[in-house]
């Protein structure tokens, strides 16, 4: 099995990094595909976006053993169960990754603009809630949380599959 990942901003990266530094397995970035085998397995990881996994279309056509979401929630969202859904991963393992976001000053472009008029919503419909408060605090400030621990369920899935 093999580590394949999409990163736009990095944090996926230092997970894609941290779990070949455990498993001893080999990574490549995503845009690196044509260089495998499509019989090799694939470990894929993925910056989400709406809950779309950025990347994944890239592998479709690869043996995909199975799939990491990086996202800044706390927990997957929209939800696990939307995600499946909008990602057509039927029966594939799915683990989320609490990731990060740069702060708004580094991001660029259409970025920029979308994750602005998304804080002037928020900011417009704040009643005080502690989750919006969050998501408005890291998309300003920016946030890691990119753990070690978060890689945890994923091995002990790996360990359980003797990977």
């Amino acid at each position: 099995m093999v580590i394949v990942y999409e990163s736009k901003t990095g944090f996926t990266k230092k997970y894609a990094e941290m779990l070949a530094d455990k498993t001893g397995m080999h990574l490549y970035p995503a845009n690196e595909i044509t260089k495998l085998d499509r019989t090799e397995e694939l470990l894929f990881l993925g910056w989400m976006k709406v809950g779309k996994i950025q990347g994944l279309q890239k592998v479709k056509k690869h043996k995909i053993a199975v799939v990491c979401g990086c996202g800044t929630g706390r927990s997957a969202e929209p939800d696990v169960e939307t995600i499946l859904a909008r990602n057509k991963l039927v029966s594939t393992p799915f683990f989320y990754l609490r990731g990060g976001c740069l702060p708004l000053s580094d991001i660029q472009g259409v970025d920029r603009f979308a994750l602005s008029m998304f804080v002037r919503m928020l900011k417009s419909r704040n009643d005080g809630d502690e989750k919006t408060a969050e998501s408005i605090e890291i998309i300003e400030k920016g946030f890691d949380g990119v753990d070690e621990e978060n890689l945890s369920p994923l091995l002990d899935w790996l360990r359980s599959k003797d990977i």
